[in-house]
């Protein structure tokens, strides 16, 4: 029997009512265009969570669909408001790049030899950099979030799940649309878009976005450099030629630019009290990067926005570093190019070719409180990356099946220094510099096949395999070291290559309970990539591998008035890779980012979510995740060399980023007015359990986000003719602020509370 983690009174409440927490729903649907009945669900939602189009109701997969329109009601502008509308999903920025938890399973190594754990797509094309997961969301059809493995159709990096973003593609008809956002943080969001049939076989979409705000967070007295704010904008373009009844080409543009101030993460004492430790020799007296025994101290919204250093000290912004100044601030440009081909070869066998080009470059100076001192980190770099894959798809004979192959190759370049140039209480001058000059290259390739069989008319039988072969290469004259005087490399240098290999494979049965009702149950494997540390002494680690069951069922009830899903898994999760930012021997030339194979761990959950139509005019939207994720084996001898009796043991604790239950319910109601327009008013509210983030360092210090609920409302009028609608709208009502990823001595921390009106007009 699977047990239930403990739980607080409130969250006791919400299970045993059951419906009592929710999300998004696990099957969204598309919304009426006009009418009292706007706020509920009529047609559902097709899905290609397994290379081929299925309704939700009918894949047997434990995943979330949501609708581009329902995303924009639910102010899902980007990857982590996402996660606000899906069950036991945790998604928050590491320096301004995506960190994404499904189920427990998250990365934390977000330097360029890290991989992520959720395999990110765009279009069916893998996203590898976590910098390009933050996107805004603008012009989609719909976004799919898979949870649990996907090891043998998405590959790689897909332990804790798959996200495909799914963007509108042209049509046949003509159409236009704009949309503006006002709100609080000087707020300015615009969205057009234009679909443009070209003739009877050419139609081309464009769409384009930009978003400005000032930062969230509030400068200390002695904060002189430039915090994290919002300065994007992109555009995409889309065109379709149907060359054949049978044969189509979609070719795809797309730029993202990112622009603002830095990321600037606030210091760990804004959260929590304790005692000084992790610190530098050089830093001052009772100053450091962790605090030992932490208590979390609510001090407010505004205190825990404040970026304060934790000390008094003169910084010296006219500093230099190579002929560069000191300025937070962040330039980066994002470009991609796809191409999709689809002929049908007869006897029911369909071919697709997918190819995917990626480029990234800019520079990013942030800030923060590190190691106990003010830090400034400034990465120049850039990488590239291009994807293929070709697949064959069949649906005969009581047999449906798709096999292919895969390649994707990737190369990143990197200029990054962490430094300091400050004047410490004592009057004595500090200055840091740690130089790193990496080059890494991934390489990947696969050939995988899952096929479908009906035993009976109403149970069906699925195999799935992947054979995955992956290398990397980096090279690092500087490896955090600066060279002596007269050379080019350092005693950091390192020249790393490694390979890895994997076998992944799905076993599942689904079976139809009734019309519109089906249980499923899977065996299946996930596999993320191994790798190498950025120093030269710090070794390689190993991939990381997990093996999933799962039952589950989801159907449609009362007439199709009411939708659930309800699935319950068990994990055995081997090898995780927990990355780390220390100076293990006390000095800045050690100071980096190392990634052990630290433990094994069980995870164990179930989640229900869905959907019910209230009335004429009334939408109840309902899920809640209960996870139970805790380290079976956790022991690691921190620093072998020098002092192998230094061990952390998390036996027996819970995985980080791993709340026991997070809950969400949301209603909806229309109201029609006179001359056939309408509003419709939404209330929402999101309860997140207690979860750690860790140093995973030789202090083994976790920090505990104590349980929080976050609150959001809108009122949105509609016209008659379904041309234009006006909304307003308060995320956050309660303010509520929560700690994300950690860099030594300080936290990411969530939005505060934001409001603003949008209006849409269509042409």
């Amino acid at each position: 029997m699977l047990p239930i983690p403990n739980l607080s009174p409130l969250s006791r409440r919400l299970c045993i009512a059951g419906v009592l927490a929710a999300s998004l729903p696990a099957f969204a649907q598309t919304t009426p265009a006009s009418g009292d009945n706007r706020a509920q669900a009529t047609q559902e939602i097709t899905v290609t969570a397994q290379k081929v189009a299925q309704p939700a109701s009918k894949t047997p997969v434990s995943l979330s669909a949501v609708s581009g329109d329902e995303l924009k009601a639910a102010g899902v502008n980007n990857a982590i408001d996402l996660a606000e509308a899906i069950p036991a999903v945790w998604i928050s920025q590491d320096t301004g790049k995506a960190q994404i938890a499904i189920r427990g399973v998250t990365n934390t190594d977000m330097t360029e030899k890290g991989d992520g754990s959720a395999a990110f797509h765009i279009d069916g094309a893998y996203v590898g950099r976590p910098e390009a997961q933050l996107g805004g969301f603008y012009d989609l059809e719909r976004v799919e979030v898979l949870r649990g493995p996907q090891g043998t159709l998405y590959g790689r990096n897909a332990t804790a799940g798959a996200i495909n973003v799914i963007t509108n593609k042209p049509s046949k008809r003509f159409e236009s649309k704009i949309a503006l956002d006002f709100g609080n943080y000087s707020l300015r969001r615009n969205e057009a878009m234009i679909n443009v049939p070209l003739g009877t076989s050419l139609a081309l979409r464009a769409a384009v976005t930009t978003a400005s705000r000032d930062t969230y967070l509030n400068a200390g007295p002695n904060t002189q450099t430039r915090l994290d704010s919002q300065s994007d904008y992109g555009g995409r373009l889309h065109l379709l030629a149907n060359l054949t009844k049978d044969t189509s080409l979609l070719l795809s543009a797309e730029m993202q630019h990112t622009g603002g101030g830095g990321s600037s993460p606030v210091p760990i004492t804004n959260f929590f009290t304790g005692t000084p430790a992790g610190k530098l020799p050089f830093s001052p007296a009772g100053r450091g990067n962790n605090v030992l025994n932490p208590v979390y101290i609510d001090r407010g919204s505004e205190a825990q926005r404040t970026t304060a250093w934790e000390f008094a000290t003169v910084w010296r912004p006219g500093a230099a570093l190579a002929g560069q100044p000191v300025v937070s601030d962040k330039d980066r440009d994002i470009s991609s190019f796809r191409t999709e081909f689809k002929t049908t070869l007869g006897q029911g066998i369909d071919l697709t070719y997918q190819f995917a080009n990626m480029a990234i470059d800019g520079t990013e100076v942030a800030n923060g409180n590190f190691f106990g001192f003010p830090f400034l980190s400034r990465t120049l770099g850039d990488s590239e990356s291009n994807s293929h894959e070709l697949r064959l798809n069949g649906d005969a004979g009581g047999m449906r099946w798709v096999a292919g192959a895969y390649a994707f190759d990737e190369k990143i370049n990197r200029n990054t220094n962490f430094y300091t140039y400050v004047t410490l209480p004592n009057g004595a001058p500090l200055t840091v510099n740690l130089p790193f000059l990496p080059h890494v290259e991934n390489e990947s390739k696969a050939v995988f096949g899952q096929v479908t069989w009906s035993l009976m008319p109403t149970t069906r039988l699925t195999l799935g395999l992947r054979r995955t072969e992956d290398r990397k290469t980096g090279e690092d004259p500087l490896g955090g070291v600066a060279p002596p005087a007269g050379s080019s490399v350092s005693t950091g240098a390192y020249t790393k290559d490694v390979r890895f290999n994997n076998t992944s494979y799905r076993v599942g049965v689904d079976h139809d309970l009734a019309k519109d009702v089906m249980a499923f149950g899977t065996l299946s494997t996930g596999y993320k990539a191994g790798g190498f540390n950025d120093k030269a002494n710090a070794g390689n680690y190993n991939p990381e591998t997990l093996r999933s069951i799962e039952l589950g069922v989801k159907g449609r009830f009362l007439s199709n008035r009411l939708q659930l899903a309800a699935n319950v898994f068990d994990y055995d999760y081997q090898d995780l890779q927990l990355a780390t930012v220390g100076c293990p021997d006390g000095t800045p030339a050690s100071c980096g980012s190392v990634t052990i194979n630290a433990a094994k761990a069980h995870i164990r959950g179930a989640e229900f979510e869905g959907w019910l139509n209230v009335g004429s005019s009334g939408r109840l939207n309902f899920g809640v995740a209960l996870t139970d994720a805790k380290f079976k084996d956790y022991k690691v001898v921190d620093r072998p060399a020098t002092n192998p009796n230094l061990v952390v043991d998390w036996s027996g604790q819970r995985l980080d980023k791993a709340p026991p239950i997070t809950a969400n319910l949301s209603y909806s109601q229309g109201f029609a007015l006179p001359g056939g327009s309408d509003i419709v008013f939404t209330v929402g509210t999101r309860h997140t359990g207690k979860y750690f983030i860790s140093t995973a360092d030789e202090n083994g210090i976790r920090y505990e986000q104590p349980a929080s609920h976050k609150s959001d409302v809108s009122v949105t009028f509609n016209d008659a003719g379904g041309k234009w609608s006006l909304q307003g709208y308060v995320k956050n009502i309660e303010d509520t602020i929560t700690i994300g990823s950690r860099v030594p001595g300080a936290f990411s921390v969530s939005d505060p509370r934001t409001f603003g009106v949008r209006a849409t007009y269509t042409f």
